[in-house]
């Protein structure tokens, strides 16, 4: 399957669990931000990968709910793409942010320094 047959794809499943995602009532208390979408070549799996802010949640927890969710989000997922094969969706936390946040901070702390010899 071409490369860019899975980044679309994947990008299609970006948005439509995004949509799904705010209908979620489960989550409420959370912001939960899909940032990526990794597809299989042969479309039996797709890697979500999900950040959170507001409230603080465990990532194992956010992670849990989530996995509860995945086989009707498949299935809406299916419906809505029509596609032969729907690949089964597998959360997994991205902490890019959260390494970004880390890096900004050293960042500044450098700044902060006075010049050394």
């Amino acid at each position: 399957m071409s490369n860019l047959r899975l980044t679309r794809l994947a990008g299609l499943m970006q948005s439509e669990l995004s949509r799904l995602l705010t209908r979620a009532r489960v989550l409420d208390d959370v912001v939960v931000t899909i940032t990526s979408v990794d597809v299989t070549p042969d479309l039996r799996q797709a890697f979500v990968y999900v950040s959170a802010m507001g409230e603080e949640i465990a990532p194992d927890d956010l992670l849990a709910q989530l996995a509860r969710l995945a086989p009707e989000w498949q299935h809406e997922v299916a419906q809505r793409l029509h596609i032969k094969y729907t690949p089964k969706l597998y959360f997994r936390f991205d902490d890019s942010l959260t390494r970004g946040d880390r890096v900004m901070d050293i960042l500044r702390d450098l700044e902060s320094q006075p010049p050394g010899p």
